[in-house]
């Protein structure tokens, strides 16, 4: 049964994402490999959760499927590092990547991942840089949306409004609005960080539990005292910014059709809110009303 699985995986890639090699160094009974093809429109998603050691992918394989097409990719959970060429990138949780499909790359997850990956055709990117290919920064407004847009097709929340007259709209989308992500400048990493910088980093990371001021600036290269300071400079502290972007976007959920299903215990856990009650109390301190009230005012 084990080999079975490992066979199912590597079909299931070859035929959605081309030819992927997989490596798994453990007992093949311990492996994992979930893989999810969904269609939005004309735009193929992959939905990929793995425990593999290695994923590679050669120049001389990848020839074999034309290259027809690039990943957009969000890292949903987990750690991985890609080597493309004589480059490595690290990816964490919230992080985006854009990747050539005819450039030779090695995923090195660190454990068990998810990701998933939207297929844009090669031929609609053809504008672009491709040496700017790579981890994508969402510093500014269309960063903001293509996370925003990227992150509800990984939750699957686009799913249940497809319809064929969708077409190639979602491709025209991130396509347009990767024209201009990949103009933004690289992140500086240096203790002279500017605090939009900080702030477009917190927004990736706002849906991990493991969000931190400790681990943000272990992240940047920073002390923390460094971070706090960076904060206090313009009047506002990192933990308050961090609730109250967290809240916002509760708020926003809140109010989105789209999650009426969704509990409100749900919406909390899913911006760092672990505890129901304590959502509730900071939710109705913000904004004078309790997220139920909120949701009914709202709807």
């Amino acid at each position: 049964m084990s080999g079975q699985l490992m066979s199912e995986w590597n079909c299931n890639v070859h035929a959605i994402c081309g030819r992927f090699e997989t490596r798994y160094d453990h007992c093949q009974s311990l492996f994992i490999g979930d893989f999810r093809p969904s269609l939005l429109g004309t735009t193929r998603v992959a939905h990929i959760r793995s425990n593999a050691n290695v994923i590679t992918r050669s120049g001389r394989e990848s020839g074999r499927d034309q290259d027809a097409h690039c990943f957009l990719v969000l890292q949903q959970q987990g750690e991985m590092s890609i080597e493309l060429g004589d480059r490595v990138i690290d990816l964490r949780e919230g992080d985006m990547a854009l990747l050539d499909s005819a450039q030779a790359m090695k995923m090195i997850p660190r454990g068990l991942f998810s990701h998933v990956s939207i297929h844009l055709p090669r031929e609609r990117l053809r504008q672009l840089d491709f040496s700017r290919f790579g981890k994508l920064s969402n510093t500014g407004a269309c960063g903001q949306l293509l996370a925003s847009l990227v992150r509800q097709v990984a939750d699957g929340e686009l799913e249940q409004w497809a319809c064929p007259q969708d077409g190639d709209g979602l491709q025209t989308a991130l396509v347009g609005l990767l024209g201009s992500v990949l103009n933004y400048p690289v992140r500086d990493d240096s203790p002279g960080l500017h605090l939009y910088e900080v702030q477009s980093l917190i927004q990736q990371r706002l849906d991990s539990p493991r969000l931190t001021p400790v681990a943000l600036a272990d992240e940047l290269g920073i002390s923390s005292r460094q971070l706090y300071r960076l904060f206090e400079a313009s009047g506002d502290s990192v933990c308050r910014y961090i609730l109250r972007e967290r809240l916002l976007k509760a708020a926003q959920d809140l109010r989105n059709p789209a999650y009426v299903h969704r509990s409100i215990t749900d919406i909390g856990t899913r911006w760092g809110f672990a505890d129901s009650a304590h959502f509730s109390k900071t939710f109705k301190k913000q904004f004078g009303l309790t997220p139920r009230s909120y949701r009914s005012q709202g709807h």
